[in-house]
């Protein structure tokens, strides 16, 4: 492989990682959208509908090509911090106005 070549694909890779991060942003938002409907932080999590997340990211997965070896703990951890960022998002709002969603970004920890 030529020095071209791997900068080529690494281009490819940060374009790609680009994407991925405006998706998870747009997944961020209707978590909080989900949140609302709740309206409880006891409400987040819901072991069946994880379940059926995966279930679902899986078989996406074998059909796109993606190893379930990378599928399943990708998205095991990222339901997860959806999941606390819903519950923070949640818990923010029944305290009151904050800098931020979830108090996350309020620079408390520049201070």
């Amino acid at each position: 492989m030529t020095e071209r070549e791997l900068a080529d694909l690494r281009k490819e890779l940060d374009s790609l990682d680009r994407g991925v991060v405006e998706a998870l942003a747009r997944r961020q938002r209707i978590v909080e959208a989900v949140a609302r409907l709740k309206g409880d932080p006891a409400m987040v999590r819901d072991p069946d509908r994880v379940e059926a997340v995966l279930a679902n990211v899986l078989q996406a997965a074998g059909l796109a090509g993606l190893s379930a070896a990378i599928a399943e703990p990708v998205w095991r951890l990222l339901v997860e911090r959806c999941a606390d960022h819903e519950a923070a998002w949640l818990q923010a709002r029944a305290e009151g106005p904050r800098d931020s969603c979830c108090g996350c970004e309020d620079g408390s920890a520049a201070r």
